[in-house]
Parts: C-alpha cells; structure tokens; sequence
C-alpha cells in the first residue's frame, strides 16, 4: 500500500514547544504515513536528537519568507504531492496556506499553538481561515481568541492537548535526583525554582524578579533559595531589562541563567517549583513535563487555563500580571516545607496523566483521528 504523504511546515528547528510537539508527532505517526518537514531554514537545530534520519527533507535558505521563497514552496509541494500539508506557527501558517492553495495540495491543516497572535495575522485570521480545512489548537485559551478576536467559525477549530510522554517525564529515583541536584550544583540545603523558557515578555521572568526583590526587602525569600532560568535569550530589550534587574546586589545571589537546555528533565528532576508567571501561553509544555515529573508548580491564570494545575492541590495559581498576588502566592510557596511540595507534586502528576495523557499516544491518536477522517472526506482514504 502507498503511504499517505504529510508535508509538515514550521520556520525553524530552534528551542520551543511547537518545534518539539512537531518532531514528538512525526517520529510517532503510523507507518501508513510519510512525513516530510520543510523548514525556512536548517541552522541551529535545537531538537537534533529528536530529527528522524532524512528531516528536515527541505530547508528553504531564508530567514524570512518572502515571494521568491513562496514560489520554492509552491514548487516543492508540486514536486512532493502530498495528501495533507499540516502548518505550525503564525507566519507559516500563512505562507503554507497560500503554497497549499496554488499547488492544488486537498487538505490544509493550521496548528495555532500560543496566545497573542501578531496583529498582522489576526487581523486577516479569519480570512485565511478559509484556506484550513481544520485549525487545531493545544489549548481552550487559544480557541477562545481564535473565535472571539479572530472571528474563526467556532466549527473549524479542534482542541488537541500536547503530546506528553509520561514515560520519559517522570519522577526521579532518589539516585536520580541526588545525580541531577549535584549536576547543576545545588547543594543539599538548595532550594530550586525552575522558570523554563525563553527569556523575553511571554514567560515575564521580569515579574518573578520583581516579586523576588519585594520578598528580599521584606525578609521573606529564604537564604537558600535560587530561580533558576533556563532558555534563550531571544528578545533583546526584555532580556537586557532581565539582566539588569537579576544584577541588583539583593536579587543577584538567587539567581542563574543556564541557557537553552537540551536535557531538560534533569532541571524538573533538580527543581524543587516549577514557577511561570506567564503573560500569555497555549498549553504550557514545560508546566505540562514538570508535573510529570512531579514538580509543583506556580502558574499565571494564562498559563493554567487548561487546568493544569488545582490550585491549593498541586500548586498555585495567580491573575496575570498582578505583581502583588505572584509576590503572595510565591512568599507561601517558598515557605511550604519540602514534604508537602513533595505531596503536591505526587498529585500534580496523576491530575496530568489523568488529564492531557490518559495513555502514551493520546494526542497522537486524535490527531491520527483528524488525518483520516479529512481523507475519507475528500476521497484520499
């Protein structure tokens, strides 16, 4: 039998949710299909473990898209004639849909993935709606702003949770934590809280160090407690203004920035809070593997409309952007003793199985349901 063809196109292969989420479908599709993921460009490939062998099978050679590019994408799908071109990410999204389109391609499916969709986007969203087939999103939170601020037809969109592998993401042994604790140097006494993701307004690693500097002048922050932020730095103003509010002589002995991670498990397996105070966000990845991992955590409401923490059961939950409540919520979570963030995290993780993984291939499976399904419809099946 001849494989179905998925053309699957997203700019780049750098550290994110959506370019991890893309890789953990492909190497998880059925044999009856063949992928084949395009990409503006091949430099700096984060997920280079993840890449199955012959991915990316098209790397464009642009930075930005642009017509000369649209045309190369244009021809590459008449070369490839797949059944279904899956796109991820705003500017993709577009320019995937306009290929699709002009290469006669049946099916085009647009994953919407994040909040706070640049203006220029939403602005046509609902226009360009009309060349998906289907918009599948990770989060109830996107949905809403897809129909409310977009005006997308309610009946085009499909929530599917992220693919979480609860196997990999789990919690530590107890040698496993001594091992992933002497890694990155946190000596017994340390208290760690994990802020994943890149450095920029999203994940508002500026509110946490204001929060962090309130607590220190009111003799609330506990001499050994760290943040530990682990992620690129990718927009400049924000992580300049990140850099000069971590050197404040107070706030400067609590915190370390790592980088882009690649073994990210073992900061959740090192961590004692996961903490993201998020100004907007899909489906949280990070808070998603974290409770897996059994972290407890402490979420913005942007960041936890999906549910992915109980409050007060497994964690926190604060309004976005109140800098008083993060500073109350983050004073009591640093003052809970070790046993009961370790109770929170045990129930942090069986509400996230329960919730967005009831078994290994959950997401993989409806996404699956999707693609044959819209082949049925046209004839493809």
């Amino acid at each position: 039998m001849p494989r179905t063809k998925i053309f699957y196109f997203i700019p780049n292969l750098q550290q994110g949710g959506p370019e991890g989420q893309i890789l953990a479908l492909i190497n998880r599709l059925p044999e009856r299909f063949q992928p084949v993921l395009c990409v503006y460009h091949a430099d700096d490939i984060f997920f280079d473990a993840r890449c199955p062998p012959g991915q990316p099978a098209h790397a464009l050679g642009v930075r930005r898209m642009n017509l000369s590019a649209l045309d190369r994408l244009t021809e590459i799908l008449r070369e490839e004639k797949p059944a279904i071109v899956h796109s991820y990410r705003d500017k993709s999204n577009f320019w995937a849909r306009l290929a699709a389109a002009r290469a006669g391609v049946p099916i085009t499916i647009t994953a919407c993935r994040n909040r706070m969709m640049e203006l220029r986007y939403l602005l046509i969203e609902r226009f360009m709606s009309r060349f998906s087939r289907l918009i599948l999103t990770n989060s109830e939170g996107v949905r809403h702003e897809l129909t409310q601020w977009a005006g997308v037809r309610d009946d085009k969109i499909r929530v599917i949770y992220n693919i979480l592998d609860v196997n990999h993401f789990r919690p530590p042994t107890d040698g496993e934590r001594t091992a992933a604790r002497a890694r990155w140097g946190l000596a017994a006494p340390a208290r760690a809280l994990l802020l994943p993701g890149r450095v920029g307004v999203q994940k508002h690693q500026l509110g946490l160090l204001w929060a962090m500097r309130r607590l220190l002048r009111l003799g609330l922050w506990p001499a050994e407690a760290v943040v530990l932020f682990a992620g690129r730095e990718r927009d400049r103003a924000a992580s300049w203004l990140v850099r000069r509010l971590a050197a404040d002589p107070e706030v400067a002995p609590h915190v370390r920035f790592l980088g882009a991670e690649k073994d990210i498990r073992s900061l959740y397996w090192a961590s004692d809070l996961l903490v993201m105070p998020s100004l907007y966000e899909g489906l949280a990845n990070a808070a998603l593997e974290g409770a897996a991992c059994g972290l407890p955590a402490l979420l913005s409401h942007a960041a936890n409309v999906d549910g992915i923490v109980q409050p007060g059961a497994t964690g926190w939950e604060v309004p976005t952007g109140n800098q008083a409540a993060l500073a109350d919520a983050l004073a009591g979570a640093v003052a809970t003793p070790p046993v009961r963030l370790a109770e929170m995290g045990r129930a942090g993780r069986a509400r996230v199985v329960a919730r967005f993984a009831p078994h290994e291939a959950f997401a993989v499976d409806q996404t699956v349901a999707v693609y044959d399904a819209l082949l049925a419809e046209a004839g493809l099946s």
